[in-house]
C-alpha cells in the first residue's frame, strides 16, 4: 500500500504497517521535512525583508535626531545679540498742531487746540463705529465697557462745548487747557490714535 500526501507530492511506501498510529508515526517526518522546507525558503525571504526595513529605519532615526539636535546647538554670543524693536511712533499731524497750539502764549490758541482735539475725538468714534450726528450722541452711543476712558471724553467735551457757545468770553488758563488736552490724549492712546 503506498500513502500519498497530495499537497507535497510525497509517496510513502506503508506495506508492512499494521496500524494508523504507527503509519502517522512513519509519515510524520517526512511531513515534517517538506513542510520545513517550505518554511526555510519563506523565513529567507522575510529576513531580507525584515533587513532592509530595519536599515531604513535605521537610517531615519538617525536623521531624526539630527534635526532634533540642530536646536539644542550652542550658538554663538554674537548670533543671540537681538536688537530691541521699538514700533515707529504713530505720526498724527493734526496732533502735532494741537500740540504747537497749546504750547504757545496765545489764550486763542489754546482753545483752537481743544476745537481740533473734538474735531479729532469725532473721527476716531467714526473710526471705530459709532456713525450718529453729533459728537455727544456719539459718546452717549459707547458701551463703557467698549471705552474704558468714557468719563475723559465727555469731561473734556463738555469744555469744548463751553468753548463753542461761549466764544472769546470763555476764559480759561494754560494750565486747564493743558488738562482738557491731557484727557484727550488718554481717549486718544487708549486707541492708538496718536
Amino acid at each position: 500500500m503506498t500513502l500519498t500526501v497530495a499537497a507535497y507530492n510525497i509517496q510513502i511506501d506503508t506495506s508492512g504497517l499494521t496500524n494508523g498510529v504507527t503509519t502517522l508515526w512513519y509519515v510524520l517526518p517526512e511531513y515534517i521535512a517538506a513542510l520545513m522546507t517550505r518554511l526555510f525558503s519563506f523565513s529567507i525571504i522575510l529576513s531580507l525583508l525584515l533587513v532592509v526595513a530595519i536599515i531604513y529605519l535605521s537610517d531615519r532615526v538617525i536623521k531624526q535626531r539630527a534635526l532634533m539636535d540642530v536646536p539644542f546647538k550652542a550658538k554663538d554670543p554674537e548670533e543671540e545679540k537681538v536688537e530691541d524693536y521699538t514700533p515707529p511712533p504713530i505720526v498724527n499731524e493734526r496732533w502735532e498742531s494741537v500740540v504747537k497750539h497749546i504750547n504757545s502764549e496765545n489764550p486763542n490758541d489754546w482753545k483752537l487746540a481743544i476745537l481740533e482735539c473734538d474735531i479729532m475725538l469725532g473721527d476716531l468714534l467714526e473710526k471705530i463705529g459709532y456713525h450718529q450726528d453729533s459728537i455727544g450722541e456719539k459718546l452717549k452711543a459707547v458701551e463703557p465697557s467698549d471705552f474704558t476712558n468714557i468719563e475723559s471724553a465727555w469731561e473734556a467735551h463738555k469744555i469744548r462745548n463751553a468753548i463753542a457757545h461761549e466764544g472769546t468770553e470763555f476764559a480759561i488758563n494754560n494750565r486747564e487747557a493743558k488738562r482738557v488736552i491731557g484727557l484727550y490724549e488718554v481717549v486718544f492712546r487708549e486707541f492708538e490714535f496718536i
